[in-house]
């Protein structure tokens, strides 16, 4: 096999088209691995949404909890149930959960939305990551809200102290809470029964019930609530919920490979290019690598080597220039939405591998023609020429 310290010495001969290169699969890189920090940044914020010890009910066949309803009379029923775990008073850890749509645009005929959900004081127990960053939690009657801090980072005008008109009157925003950096920083929080009034609907439902069941019981619960035919209700546990919801993800994902894959085309053939002319211009080397012995599979071996080298070696330029981009633009903090639903860029390390890989493909890609001609070239023409 041709040592590598020669194709390494070839590249730093060929410092011009070397770099030429190395910065067209950077741009690939680069690109590749904001896409996947973007991903990363979403999926974080949906899994640490589901706690492993919370359960959600809803109305079967239903994919989200805006499309669900749970009556009054199975909220009775299930907040009975002997699988439901007890809070320190022996109160049942159930948390009657419900959604709204609110478009909280200040400009006349602009349209934003966020979620608006209706709680009782038992889920800020139920839910162990919220925590009030400033101000308090709304109370029943007052017509309150708490904002989630990366809804107020999008939009700085919903601070405490502020006031908001939706539904029937206004409503004073007296906190902001944060959650460990879930879904649920992205939403509006108020009394479900204020929400209830104002929007009209019939008391004592909710969109779903949140609940924490006893260790060992899930099954149990679930067979029960599907054998009770007086109500057509589904559970799952919210890790699988979320789970569910980053399906988002994928299709985010699938966008931005689509532009990528496209670039790291331009960049394979710009690659392949680079490797012909080196080709071309190095025949007597290669003559000499045969006649001291080397075969044709020696010389392609070489060729692709020195082909994923220029890559790879892009490939961690792109990284480089993608932590740049995100440290200069403040990716990092800067709120990004899906929906209704705010995340932040997030450098993972399955999205700098992302970046490694696509680059050493586009080197063995690029190289693999010009290595082919390379191997073929006779012994006596490369010689032969000056």
């Amino acid at each position: 096999m041709v040592p590598i310290r020669y194709n390494l010495r070839s590249v730093l001969e060929r410092r011009g088209t070397s770099l030429m290169t190395m910065l067209g699969v950077a741009l690939v890189s680069m690109i590749f691995v904001i896409v996947f920090g973007f991903i990363a940044g979403l999926k974080e914020s949906l899994r640490n949404s589901g706690q492993d010890r919370n359960w959600m009910v809803l109305a079967r066949g239903v994919t989200s909890e805006n499309e669900s309803y749970v009556p009054h009379e199975a909220t009775e029923v299930i907040s009975a149930r002997p699988e439901i775990a007890l809070d320190a008073d022996n109160h049942p850890l159930v948390s009657r959960e419900s959604i709204a749509g609110v478009n909280i645009a200040r400009i006349r005929g602009a349209k934003e939305f966020a979620l608006l959900r209706g709680v009782e004081p038992i889920a800020y127990e139920l839910h162990p990551n919220l925590r009030l960053v400033e101000g308090r939690w709304p109370e029943r009657g007052k017509g309150e809200w708490a904002v989630g801090q990366r809804l107020l980072a999008r939009y700085p005008y919903l601070s405490p102290g502020s006031t908001f008109h939706y539904g029937h009157h206004d409503w004073q925003i007296v906190g902001v809470f944060g959650d460990h950096g879930s879904a649920r920083e992205s939403e509006i929080w108020t009394n479900l029964d204020d929400l209830i009034n104002d929007r009209h609907w019939s008391p004592g439902g909710a969109s779903a019930l949140h609940l924490v069941l006893r260790a060992g019981t899930s099954t149990e619960f679930a067979q029960a609530l599907k054998a009770d035919g007086r109500f057509t209700l589904q559970t799952e546990s919210e890790g699988d919920y979320y789970a569910a919801q980053a399906k988002v993800a994928a299709q985010l994902r699938t966008l931005g490979l689509i532009v990528a894959i496209a670039l790291a085309i331009g960049a394979t053939f710009g690659g392949m290019n680079t490797m012909y002319t080196a080709v071309s211009r190095r025949g007597r080397e290669i003559g000499v690598l045969r006649v001291l012995g080397f075969s044709r599979a020696d010389i392609l071996g070489s060729f692709v080597i020195e082909s994923a080298i220029l890559a790879i070696a892009g490939g961690a330029a792109g990284i480089v220039l993608a932590t740049l981009v995100a440290w200069v633009s403040g990716l990092g903090s800067r709120t990004m939405s899906i929906g209704a639903m705010f995340f932040s860029y997030r450098a993972s390390p399955g999205a700098f591998a992302a970046g490694v890989v696509v680059a050493a493909i586009i080197g063995v890609a690029g190289g693999l023609m010009p290595a082919l001609r390379a191997s073929r070239i006779g012994i006596i023409n490369a010689l032969r020429e000056s």
